[in-house]
């Protein structure tokens, strides 16, 4: 089966911290949840993967491509990323500038760019939204709209940060409508999450990581089985033992 992301063999160290041998694999059209506690490597891991940092040793390969300092334009132009939170990713005055900027940067036509605009917002139920600025907008609305700025590009591959953080139900409801839309066009997904709802009903594989180390790498149901796995992605049955039980010493 053909690869969106491919890592081979990576090694990275920051002075306090390092990812040691990962392995991980995005097959084409598929949809992996990235799970791990805060500070095991996923942001680190997410650099990686877009050029940002580079490995200090092994390969990163995008659709049989190898990421280079050479190829990095081209390569990015195939993974969108969208950011945590939705402050951080928008800038332009208006939703239809900020949906416009990777297309005009990507040097197409006006005409080409427009139809782009038009595509990806309605894709994302924000047609009506054309000329409102970017920082009056709802957390969920912004979401959206950032949303749209990278399927505006048209990239293979789309790696979410907690896409579901800070929505309520609906717009929860909202958001895995659109993105499993995407994924029908054909899009590979890799997502994280620290919800198991999220990844016992939302993901195909699921790779888990634990102190810059993949200690798990393959299907959902096989990995919600594992207790080494569990621990790391917080359970919720054990979450809610705990809460319970804090509350009676409490009283």
């Amino acid at each position: 089966m053909t690869c969106a992301i491919d890592i081979n063999h990576v090694f990275f160290r920051y002075p306090d911290f390092r990812l040691e041998d990962i392995n991980l694999q995005l097959h084409v059209g598929e949809q992996k949840a990235l799970v791990g506690l805060n500070g095991s490597g996923k942001t680190t891991l997410f650099k990686l993967i877009l050029g940002l940092l580079q490995p200090d040793s092994g390969e990163i390969f995008v659709f049989d491509t190898k990421i280079t300092r050479e190829n990095l334009w081209e390569m990015r132009q195939n993974v969108g990323f969208l950011f945590q939170n939705p402050d951080d990713q928008l800038f332009a005055p208006t939703v239809w500038e900020d949906v416009a900027f990777g297309p005009r940067n990507l040097g197409l036509s006006e005409e080409e760019i427009a139809e782009r605009v038009e595509w990806a917002l309605d894709r994302v139920g924000m047609s009506k939204f054309v000329d409102r600025p970017v920082n009056q907008m709802s957390h969920g609305q912004a979401k959206r709209v950032a949303l749209a700025g990278l399927i505006a590009m048209r990239p293979g591959i789309l790696i979410l940060d907690e896409p579901f953080t800070g929505l309520d139900f609906k717009m929860v409801t909202t958001m895995i409508e659109i993105i499993q839309k995407l994924r029908q066009d054909g899009i590979s997904i890799l997502f994280t999450t620290h919800n198991r709802f999220f990844i016992e009903n939302w993901s195909d594989s699921v790779a888990v990581i634990k102190d810059g180390r993949i200690i798990y790498d393959g299907p959902t149901k096989e990995a919600l089985k594992q207790k080494e796995v569990i621990d790391n992605i917080g359970d919720w049955n054990q979450l809610k033992e705990q809460i319970c039980s804090y509350r009676t010493e409490m009283i």
